[in-house]
């Protein structure tokens, strides 16, 4: 198909020969042309009015922004048609004209209209360093994702406001037609997604979240390797007994008589305990800095744990240890150090001959070993700060050896 001359033929080649002959030339020098087109276009009968002016003033402010991100010099013409172009990120854009390409880029780079997924999730990262809690770790596992399932996607190249639900559909079934995604890594992928979107319609970019609408049942995913195996009450006494009485140890011994995450025993202060209760409301976060809230910030969260008479027992041996300290395992200004704490763990484990599981999954099997041993999962779930009883049921793990269920099932059915 045959392209129509651009009629500004004569001021482009002007434009881009001056640029290809010598390409450090300063674009001042460049006036003289783009005098002449300015002159064609905002005053063609050569009357200078007050909204030529103001359309020419625009223009020059639109140019200086665009020069701020772009290398105008890299212009090119071409020849089947003299158009000028330019690429940017891969996508020529182009023009009859020079100040036609500067309106395409500046549209393209500064419009709301032409704002794509790519571009907006640089701004949603920063928005939540700015604005929100999250933590650094948090943010590289989001690129971590972005790079793996959405980075050069078709999805993330088209503006915000062209996409629509059948859009977000399509990309979703083609990542997870073959299931090699978990739903855990579909959620986290939809939650970043989300927060794009959300942010995008807050700021006016859209006008809705399209994420909304969609019915993400339809969806298939693969099995998830659900084999967290908690300690049993074997293991865990054989644990306990086993410790000495160092910092590190009476550190593991406490953690298994509650149902604390490690960040929140860092953290927890000797004025916390109160009546034979502590009080669990603060985290230390991943920069050693103390949180004066909860993980995830639900106010079920915040709860009292009662302390059994064991568990005061290893208190008491850590003020001996730390009896200068505000709290109960922060020493010297240092908090308990996480890798510490589990390389301790794990050397007692192979000591024992005991399979090594890491502090979390201390978590994991004082809450299961509680349900076992008859404590109902809505107290569990007050005990574990859960919003959800689902999330609670999530820890309960089965720790009935396998002899002592045979046995069972021997009692009960012949």
């Amino acid at each position: 198909m045959c392209r129509s001359v651009s009629p500004y033929k004569k001021q482009n080649e002007t434009i881009v020969s001056i640029l290809t002959s010598n390409p450090s030339v300063p674009l001042t020098e460049l006036n003289d042309a783009i005098s002449e087109l300015q002159k064609q276009i905002f005053y063609p009968d050569g009357k200078l009015t007050t909204t030529a002016c103001q359309a020419i003033l625009e223009f020059n402010q639109k140019e200086s922004q665009v020069m701020e991100v772009c290398d105008l010099r890299k212009i090119k013409l071409r020849p089947d048609d003299s158009r000028i172009y330019l690429i940017v990120k891969r996508k020529p854009i182009s023009s009859t004209n020079y100040i036609g390409l500067v309106e395409k880029l500046y549209d393209h780079l500064f419009s709301t209209n032409a704002i794509t997924m790519e571009e907006y999730f640089e701004t949603w990262l920063k928005w939540r360093a700015a604005e929100t809690s999250v933590t650094e770790k948090t943010i590289r596992e989001n690129c971590f994702l972005w790079n793996a399932l959405l980075k050069d996607k078709e999805i993330t190249k088209v503006p915000l406001k062209s996409l629509s639900v059948k859009n977000y559909i399509h990309y979703f079934r083609s990542i997870t037609k073959d299931r090699h995604l978990t739903r855990k890594r579909f959620n986290d992928l939809k939650s970043i997604i989300n927060g794009i979107l959300y942010l995008a319609v807050e700021n006016e970019v859209i006008e809705c979240n399209c994420l909304r609408d969609i019915n993400f049942k339809q969806f298939a995913f693969k099995s998830e390797e659900n084999d967290i195996k908690p300690y049993t009450e074997e293991e865990r006494l054989r644990i306990i007994n086993h410790l000495g009485n160092d910092f590190y140890s009476l550190a593991i011994k406490l953690d298994f008589f509650l149902v604390l995450r490690i960040s929140e025993l860092k953290a927890l202060n000797w004025e916390d305990i109160k009546d034979g209760m502590i009080y669990i409301h603060r985290f230390i976060n991943d920069q050693n800095e103390i949180v004066e809230d909860i993980k995830g910030h639900a106010h079920e969260g915040k709860r009292l744990m009662p302390l059994t008479p064991k568990a005061t027992e290893i208190l008491e041996q850590v003020r001996l240890q730390n009896p200068d300290s505000e709290y109960i395992f922060i020493r010297n200004r240092q908090p308990l150090a996480t890798v510490t704490f589990n390389r301790r763990l794990k050397k007692c484990c192979e000591e024992l001959g005991i399979e090594y599981r890491s502090s979390h999954k201390l978590r994991f099997s004082t809450a299961s070993i509680m349900y076992k041993n008859g404590i109902e999962d809505t107290e569990l779930q007050k005990l574990l700060g859960h919003t959800s009883l689902n999330m609670t049921h999530h820890y309960l793990r089965s720790i009935t050896p396998q002899e002592e269920t045979v046995a069972k099932m021997r009692a009960i059915l012949g």
